[in-house]
């Protein structure tokens, strides 16, 4: 079984502002007799820095997102921003 899903992980708050990473979680789980693997992952996509003056995205190449996009596609960022 595999399951992929991106989420808003956990807001830092540092210097005034606001970062909330975009992450990609992977989890994946194996069963073969009587033995069970599984293991996870995370990966950076997005970063959403929220401050005073407004709020702005960047992929992990430092380019700028929109962030209506990222609050359309990622489940709960809304609500955090």
């Amino acid at each position: 079984m595999e399951k992929e899903k991106i989420i808003a992980d956990t807001p830092v708050k540092v210097c005034g502002m606001t970062l909330i990473p975009i992450v990609q979680v992977n989890i994946h789980c194996f069963s073969k007799k009587k033995m069970i693997s599984s293991f996870g992952s995370k990966k950076p996509l997005f970063v959403v820095v929220v401050q005073e003056s407004g709020i702005r995205a960047f992929d992990m190449d430092g380019e700028h997102v929109e962030v209506e996009e990222l609050m359309d596609k990622v489940p709960g960022l809304r609500e955090m921003v």
